[in-house]
């Protein structure tokens, strides 16, 4: 093979354990999502891109994988989605102008650490270990659901903050869209904080991001958890004194 052919040639390195169970079960998407950011490690060892701990982190955005493996930004968001939960991935934000960080796990020394400490464990911790390991379980609707309804369509997601009259740029739209595949938010929550933001008259997004990170720090994942949210600081809410004194003078006029 001469020098200008094998420079033509060149191949990713994909890791043979993805073929094998539990990670068998992950879409084709995943795997080779996996094997593009395996492939970019060694651009992170030479820009030192690493935290504290010397960990190595990644960078490849979502325009990027779409670009890569030809799909849909949806797609990569569920295929991401399906990695964290098997464990092999984890996507750390920086700030809404910044790239996200990418962690990748599942070397084969740690992954078999991982399965040893599940086949060790008793028959109770043994079933909530392989699911953690295993994954996604395609029988449950709620796993897959906020990713493969059409309702998270970028465009349609897109056509809704414009009706709402929420000025954003397309990396909004797709900031705001990973608090669903990532954070796993109702998608319906996230519009709930874009109300909101549009309710006290601001189009600037900055403010729903507000929102949804005070949402993400409490836990609150669904419309209904923020409703309760609001009835307990209600709840809690201190009386005003002089507020109370008036409400008893309203018979008096």
């Amino acid at each position: 093979m001469r020098i200008d052919e094998v420079k033509r040639n060149s191949f990713y390195q994909f890791p043979q354990w993805l073929l094998n169970e539990p990670y068998s079960r992950l879409g084709d998407k995943a795997k080779m999502m996996y094997m593009l950011l395996f492939d970019r490690r060694g651009l992170s060892v030479k820009n030192k891109w690493h935290d504290e701990d010397g960990k190595i982190y990644m960078y490849f955005t979502n325009e990027q994988f779409m670009q890569e493996l030809s799909c849909s930004e949806p797609s990569i968001i569920k295929a991401k989605k399906e990695l964290a939960d098997f464990g092999l991935l984890k996507e750390v934000r920086q700030g809404i102008n910044k790239p996200n960080r990418l962690y990748l796990f599942g070397t084969k020394e740690t992954l078999g650490q991982e399965l040893k400490k599940v086949k060790h464990g008793t028959k109770e911790t043994l079933g909530q270990d392989l699911k953690k390991v295993k994954g996604i379980n395609t029988n449950n609707i709620n796993t897959n659901i906020s990713i493969n309804t059409t309702t998270t369509d970028k465009q349609d997601f897109g056509s809704f903050l414009k009706s709402e009259g929420l000025k954003v740029r397309d990396r909004h739209i797709t900031q705001l869209l990973e608090y669903v595949g990532l954070d796993h938010m109702d998608l319906d929550l996230v519009k709930l904080a874009v109300i909101k933001t549009t309710d006290q008259g601001i189009d600037n997004p900055s403010y729903t991001f507000s929102i949804l990170e005070n949402w993400k720090a409490k836990g609150i994942l669904t419309v209904e958890q923020q409703q309760q949210e609001d009835r307990r600081q209600m709840t809690n809410q201190p009386v005003d004194p002089n507020a109370a004194k008036f409400a008893g003078m309203e018979g008096w006029n």
